[in-house]
């Protein structure tokens, strides 16, 4: 990691554009990728990597501030397991109640890039469904933000 991207991972607040939307989605993707480690040093973000690539195509250090952030919520998770994935729940839940374009955020064909088959049942389980509660709140805020447009004309 490059020194500006660890200045831009610490003083996100104040150097990273939209930082906000960007550490939702970081929380979404750890929230799916905990359950498939066994700590946070042990996790493989390749796939990770792969998608920070997709998301943020030409900006390399947003690339990086978001693999940092995600491993740090990863490690939170992990740390205070299970009650933090309630927490975490209960966060994302309330952040796309409070504003609905986060739930475009939500991207079921990359969540469901790490569902994993080679974890025990009890973690697949959780995996499937939080995947599950992540489509339904982009549903569900899809629905309201349609519905807003509609109304307004």
């Amino acid at each position: 990691m490059g020194v500006k991207t660890w200045l831009l991972t610490v003083f996100r607040e104040l150097f990273l554009y939209h930082y906000k939307s960007l550490e939702f989605r970081a929380e979404i993707f750890a929230l799916i990728i905990a359950p498939s480690c066994k700590s946070a040093k042990e996790c493989n973000f390749k796939i990770l990597k792969e998608t920070a690539s997709e998301i943020y195509k030409n900006d390399l250090h947003r690339q990086g501030v978001f693999i940092n952030i995600v491993k740090e919520y990863v490690a939170m998770i992990l740390r205070n397991a299970p009650a933090s994935y309630d927490e975490a729940v209960k966060d994302i839940n309330r952040k796309v109640r409070a504003n609905k374009s986060f739930a475009m955020k939500i991207n079921m064909e990359h969540i469901n890039r790490f569902l994993r088959n080679d974890i025990s049942e009890e973690k697949q389980i959780l995996q499937q469904r939080l995947a599950e509660f992540l489509e339904e709140a982009g549903k569900e805020a899809a629905r309201l933000i349609n519905g807003a447009k509609h109304e307004g004309l």
